[in-house]
């Protein structure tokens, strides 16, 4: 295997320390926030992504913005019920319908049934969805029950990302998941059959003495059981996860090997697309054909707005970021428009095909023109294939994606400010 890059990017989230080193942001405040919302809302596509920063149990690999549970949530739904009726009242929610509502965390189904009620009826109170639109719950299998799937889509609630991460006994065991390899394929059974929606799932590859044997029965009960889409990332060492300390602790040993990491991620694309019933829909999803179509991230790529309501929720509306500190503190601050047309180009390089008309949408021809150097350069490495309407990531292309995006928007932008 021809290492083309020292170090692999497993996540394209280092593209905005980038943009954040050349393109300052400007402080706004909250007022200047709901004078915006109250301004009619331009026509583009919107999302709305609520966090819930709590888990009943924590996965040996996670440092996001969660805490274990303690006690009641009482509070925080009626906390999340509020925020719905606060901005429901401006004209951004009142006067056009939204594409996407995502509950993300955490764990977004820890809520008893009655906290979910609290919660989904202010959202129906308040917020009018787009007709093809995607409600997605995160969620685990092992806090789902029928009464809060009942209560779910009695609300609209018509997509569940379930975190699996492995079927294998030694791989379920290393996350810290719950259920046996067999108990997981049966509830996932159960959930496809009792869930009217997609059902999708995430897998994290490239544990510790992961076979290839493993990877190749993870994609048959895939396919097994029709999974709608799978986000597939190779397993990630963050700081403040259980997993890091054991690292540091000498209770874990994690060794680095590009070769097997290429080798798991490229069996998996190859098995699970094979006979066509799947696609690659973005760099770290697949999804089936006529199945999952993943709106959210198609937002948040393609340049549209993410309105984030929750502690530790972070998006953006019009040209004013968000971040919600706590449920008193927010922080705003001024987008440039620099920093979305390279915020844009970033998001258009996460799809596996890139349309040469969309990049010079935003891009002018000086820009075009650097963003064809590199291209070029990755097309000599066999990272792209090139025909007369766009740019196609190769197999080998996928797996270096995001360093190939930070790359590109790096190179622009230190030619725009001749760094």
């Amino acid at each position: 295997m021809e290492i083309i890059f020292e170090k692999r990017m497993k996540s394209h989230h280092d593209v905005g320390g980038i943009l954040n080193k050349y393109l300052e942001k400007k402080i706004v405040t909250e007022s200047d926030l709901m004078e915006f919302l109250n301004k009619s809302p331009e026509n583009i596509p919107r999302a709305i992504y609520v966090h819930t920063p709590y888990c009943d149990k924590i996965c040996s690999f996670c440092n996001l913005n969660r805490k274990q549970l303690q006690g009641s949530l009482d509070e925080y739904s009626n906390f999340i019920a509020s925020e719905f009726k606060k901005y429901g009242k401006t004209k951004y929610f009142q006067e056009r319908d939204f594409e996407v509502i995502f509950f993300g965390g955490g764990t977004p189904t820890v809520y008893k049934p009655n906290q979910l009620e609290i919660i989904l009826k202010s959202i129906q109170e308040n917020v009018s969805l787009a007709p093809k639109y995607e409600f997605t719950f995160e969620t685990t299998l092992h806090n789902l029950s029928k009464e809060k799937l009942d209560i779910m889509m009695k609300y609209g609630v018509n997509r569940l990302s379930v975190g699996i991460q492995s079927f294998s006994e030694e791989g379920r065991k290393f996350y810290n998941r719950t259920f046996t390899k067999e108990e997981t394929i049966d509830k996932l059974k159960k959930l496809k059959e009792y869930f009217k929606g997609d059902v999708c799932i995430d897998i994290i590859y490239n544990y510790p003495n992961q076979k290839e044997e493993d990877i190749k029965e993870d994609i048959k009960i895939i396919k097994e059981l029709e999974i709608s889409s799978v986000s597939f990332y190779s397993l990630m060492i963050h700081e403040g996860s259980n997993l890091s300390k054991d690292i540091k602790n000498e209770k874990v040993k994690i060794i680095e090997n590009l070769e097997k990491e290429k080798k798991l991620h490229d069996i998996f694309i190859e098995e699970l697309c094979k006979d066509e019933k799947y696609y690659i829909l973005e760099l770290t999803k697949i999804a089936k054909k006529n199945g999952d179509n993943y709106q959210y991230i198609k937002v948040r790529n393609n340049g549209g707005d993410t309105f984030p309501i929750g502690v530790g929720a972070g998006g953006n509306v019009g040209n004013i970021s968000i971040f919600r500190m706590n449920k008193n503190l927010s922080f705003f601050s001024n987008i440039s428009n620099l920093h979305k047309k390279f915020s844009l180009l970033s998001g258009l390089l996460q799809f596996p095909i890139i349309q040469k008309n969309e990049i010079k949408k935003i891009l002018d021809k000086k820009e075009y023109n650097y963003f064809l150097d590199k291209i070029n350069e990755f097309k000599e490495k066999k990272l792209f294939i090139e025909n007369e309407k766009s740019f196609i990531f190769t197999k080998d292309g996928i797996f270096w994606g995001n360093n190939i995006g930070y790359e590109i928007v790096k190179y622009i932008v230190e030619k725009v400010f001749e760094k």
